[in-house]
């Protein structure tokens, strides 16, 4: 794959435009969503277990090419304004352990691999396999790495190392009280007070939650 330079534009409106929205930190996020739901589906079409099967090798050929056309896809959104590369393996949780090396670590190293030879920054977000966060992170060595709300934070930052934090906090807390709300920031702002951390959601915003709430976290973290 011939390599881009990756130059941004100076006169790029609709940029700056997002950049103001989204906080202090002025990074935009581009999601590229990794091939192990396709691993997943596959593997459990005729069977609640992970299996495979005799199709393994036609099978892997296909997260090759996944793999190559997903690093197209991070060249082109680099070229178009990017700062920062996320990585959402968000079904990385419904992966059997004997079988997260294979559809979840290495395909997210791929990845990381390919765009640290290129120089850009990446984040990774393998929801939902709990405590094996250290050896995804030990085997990856991505730049930051996202928590769920399934995580301790107290945890993270305690096995999670030469790492960026990001995370956490239960999209479900924007759905209560401004006392809980605050509170629930409150436990991740302290934990990660002196490490370098990226305040954010565990996961998305959940369809019902209210936009003013958003804002008023948004403050509160500001002034934090």
């Amino acid at each position: 794959m011939k390599k881009k330079n990756f130059k941004k534009k100076q006169d790029n409106s609709n940029l700056n435009f997002f950049k103001t929205l989204l906080t202090s930190l002025a990074i935009i996020l581009v999601f590229s969503i990794l091939p192990n739901l396709v691993s997943f589906i596959k593997n459990n079409f005729k069977s609640n277990e992970v299996v495979l099967n005799s199709s393994k090798q036609s099978f892997d050929e296909i997260l090759d090419k996944l793999n190559y056309y997903l690093c197209i896809h991070i060249e082109n959104q680099m070229n178009a304004g990017a700062d920062v590369i996320q990585i959402f393996d968000s079904w990385a949780g419904l992966i059997s352990e004997d079988f997260l090396n294979k559809y979840c670590y290495e395909p997210n190293s791929r990845l990381v691999k390919f765009c640290k030879k290129n120089d850009i920054p990446s984040i990774c977000f393998p929801k939902g396999i709990k405590k094996n966060y250290s050896n995804f992170n030990n085997f990856v060595k991505p730049e930051g790495i996202n928590i769920d709300s399934e995580i301790d934070p107290l945890w993270a930052k305690e096995n999670l190392k030469n790492v960026v934090l990001q995370g956490g906090l239960n999209p479900e807390i924007l759905l209560g009280t401004e006392e809980e709300i605050f509170a629930g920031a409150t436990k991740y702002i302290q934990t990660f007070k002196d490490i370098p951390y990226v305040f954010n959601l565990g996961h998305g915003l959940l369809p019902e939650t209210d936009p003013d709430k958003v804002e008023k976290l948004i403050k509160f973290y500001r002034k934090s």
